[in-house]
């Protein structure tokens, strides 16, 4: 004989929505960013080699790159535990956003006077995504 059992609803587990970077880990990883460019730099002067200084800057460039495809992360988000993902569902979005069209097209548009000002101005705004994560349809979130 079977016993009875209640029938089973199933409860969808609520929407995991990670907690949104806040500016100042933004401005960290950016200035660590920044730092190591001019630790490359000041190396290659120092060392009076240039072309030490251009495969540094070269190198430092394409693992940066590759962190961004691979992780959404550079060395400054690494260290400040950020990282760069989808707006639409939170998945690294590999080479094509993350560096093609945050970092390269939104370079290319840094051309026009007063651009570069404007977007990191973006960063005000309620959901702190500036220009260039709207172009590549990310966002910046604590790792």
């Amino acid at each position: 004989m079977q016993t009875y059992a209640p029938p089973q609803v199933e409860t969808p587990l609520p929407k995991f929505e990670p907690t949104q970077a806040t500016r100042g880990s933004r401005l960290q990883a950016a200035i660590i960013d920044g730092l190591l460019v001019v630790a490359i730099y000041f190396v290659g002067l120092l060392a009076n080699l240039p072309e030490l200084l251009f495969v540094g800057i070269i190198g430092l460039a394409i693992y940066q790159m590759y962190l961004l495809a691979k992780d959404g992360q550079t060395i400054g988000k690494r260290i400040s535990n950020i990282r760069i993902v989808m707006v639409s569902d939170n998945s690294n979005g590999g080479f094509m956003p993350n560096v093609g069209m945050r970092t390269v097209l939104n370079g290319i548009i840094g051309f026009v006077p007063f651009y570069a000002l404007v977007d990191i101005l973006f960063i005000f705004r309620e959901d702190q995504r500036c220009i260039h994560d709207m172009i590549a349809g990310t966002k910046v979130i604590e790792a």
